[in-house]
């Protein structure tokens, strides 16, 4: 594994440190003033504020954009309501501000539409049938939630029973199909409900909704967890099981079970899963990383395992293969007093994060394991092989860039704070074709910015840039620019407002969208 110290062509480390979202005010209108990736491929042309920071996240939190009307949608946790904002006066190496159009408030929704309300947690959209859904979870932890269909307006149009805990959404098959992952968390405990985790199927064209669980597979919970599929210890894979995204090809929907360490395939049109797969372990014998915080850098092997634990995950696709990408970014379940992590490893002296495996199936008991790879990776779906991790280029990259403020946290910018933890932790993944190249996007959830590779050979990524619009010299977090990296959606360059590939993230903690163009 190469550093990024070896892949990357370097501009000034001062054009890096420091910079900020908000700091570019609409004065900033030449591309000179555009602050720009460490490769100048990434340039930051755009940002909306909700107004809003929150140290808990939950703010802006999903965001896609709609190529009719030049407007994206964005998910508001902190206010239940999808923001809808004006995206049409972006332009290429030009700093703009977008505006709210309109705030579209899914609380009232509910209360007036007669469906329980408790959180909008997605959004995407259908511009062939022109319209908009959400999924919304239930008052009740254990109650079905909905998903709701809005025009582009924001105006409701139906909604439809999803299972327990909606927390993504998607439209599949150019529209026919929306699917939503069904999470199923115990969140009172383990003592009460574990509602089953799911994935809800409305066929547009038949006007039908089937919501698909695991009780099919816990005959076979015994080989799931020989097979490296992590499950508590006692518990049906029906219930354990939490789908948290998915990622569509074709009549195959591939589902991330993060908590699991693993992923399902969905036969769409049959509404049945049909495998379920091991994403493997990570070695950090071989893969470095810094697992102490002691307040220095010290990336270095470690006689550590890391279950990959992917949160957002894709499908690419290039010379007639498919392949999934994954954020490995590592969940760990606290549930009132229950928790499935422990702190009773040291090294050096120093505590560090590792999984509980004494209430673990699927791991062996002679062996530490964390939260998370710290990392990307690329797995052909035709038999859910690993063909490539990023290993630790993303740690490597911030060391080396950002040594005063490595492995800090998105609340704060204290040196190493993370590091025993899950370090920068990748949250989201997406990829867009550019320039007859495909590039991956990665968003780091902690340290914050946007890593972005060529996967045009999926044998052989390479580094291709990286921006961080987190401004370091802030002191509270209204000042600190992008913080929280939750969400990430591309725009090609045919529906792009700019006529070039852009990428939207969604900042949770500082409750603000960033616009970066591709070149």
């Amino acid at each position: 594994m190469f550093s990024l110290k070896q892949k990357a062509v370097v501009l000034s480390a001062l054009a890096l440190i420091g910079c900020s979202s908000d700091d570019n005010s609409s004065n900033n209108n030449s591309e000179t003033n555009l602050q720009k990736g460490l490769n100048g491929h990434l340039t930051h042309i755009g940002s909306y504020s909700t107004g809003s920071v929150n140290e808990d996240g939950g703010i802006a939190e999903i965001v896609v954009y709609n190529k009719d009307n030049k407007k994206i949608y964005m998910v508001n946790g902190a206010l239940g309501s999808i923001d809808i904002v004006n995206a049409d006066t972006l332009l290429s190496d030009k700093f703009t501000h977008m505006r709210l159009y309109k705030r579209i408030d899914i609380a009232a929704m509910a209360g007036d539409k007669g469906f329980s309300y408790g959180d909008v947690t997605s959004v995407d959209v259908d511009t062939k049938n022109d319209i908009i859904a959400l999924s919304v979870q239930a008052k009740g932890y254990a109650d079905n939630g909905s998903i709701v269909i809005l025009n582009y307006e924001g105006e409701f149009l139906k909604r439809y029973e999803a299972g327990v805990q909606p927390d993504m959404i998607c439209f599949a098959d150019e529209g026919r199909y929306i699917l939503s992952a069904n999470e199923g968390e115990p969140r009172e405990g383990y003592g009460e409900i574990d509602p089953k985790g799911s994935v809800t199927i409305v066929d547009m064209s038949e006007d039908t909704v089937k919501t698909v669980d695991f009780t099919a597979f816990d005959a076979r919970r015994g080989d799931l967890a020989n097979s490296g599929v992590i499950l508590k210890k006692g518990s049906l894979p029906s219930n354990d099981f939490e789908p948290e995204y998915i990622a569509v090809s074709g009549q195959t929907a591939f589902v991330s079970l993060q908590e699991a360490n693993a992923a399902a395939m969905l036969d769409i049109a049959k509404g049945e899963f049909t495998d379920i797969k091991p994403l493997g372990f990570k070695n950090h014998n071989a893969a470095a990383l810094d697992a102490v915080k002691d307040g220095v850098i010290n990336i270095a092997a470690q006689n550590l395992y890391g279950a990959y634990m992917p949160d957002g995950i894709a499908i690419f696709e290039v010379n007639g293969g498919k392949y999934l990408l994954t954020a490995n970014e590592g969940d760990a379940r606290e549930w009132g007093s229950d928790t499935d992590i422990t702190d009773s490893l040291k090294i050096n002296g120093k505590k560090v994060e590792t999984i509980d495996i004494s209430q673990k199936d699927g791991l062996e008991t002679d062996k530490n394991y964390l939260l998370g790879g710290r990392s990307f990776s690329i797995y052909n779906t035709a038999d859910m092989t690993q063909i490539y991790d990023s290993g630790s280029d993303f740690e490597e990259f911030i060391a080396q860039y950002y040594p005063a403020f490595f492995n800090a946290s998105h609340t704060n910018n204290e040196l190493d704070s993370r590091s025993g933890k899950k370090g920068p932790e990748p949250e989201y993944i997406t990829a867009a074709k550019t320039n007859e190249k495909i590039y991956a996007f990665t968003g780091l959830e902690r340290f914050g910015g946007v890593m972005a590779y060529d996967i045009t050979d999926p044998f052989n990524p390479q580094f291709y840039d990286y921006i961080n619009t987190r401004n370091f010299n802030g002191t509270e977090l209204a000042q600190m620019g992008d913080l929280g990296v939750e969400g990430l959606h591309a725009v090609s360059s045919e529906d792009s407002p700019t006529n070039r590939t852009i990428l939207f993230t969604a900042n949770e903690v500082s409750g603000t969208i960033a616009v970066f163009e591709i070149r």
